[in-house]
């Protein structure tokens, strides 16, 4: 989410993090009907696998 965007006055819920935990959440709680945003500090999702490099893993 760009700093232009602005987020709906009222969310079901928001989710710090886009990790694996936290695309899991807002599959969860969208497929139950609710709203939710996930906020992510970087550029791309992925949480540990998008910070760090693991050698040898795929």
């Amino acid at each position: 989410m760009n700093s232009d965007e602005t987020l709906p006055t009222m969310l079901d819920a928001v989710i710090v993090g886009a990790g694996f935990a936290g695309l899991y959440m807002l599959y969860r709680l969208r497929e139950q009907g609710f709203s939710a945003r996930i906020l992510e500090a970087g550029d791309g999702i992925g949480g540990t696998w998008y910070w760090n490099r693991y050698p040898g893993a795929r």
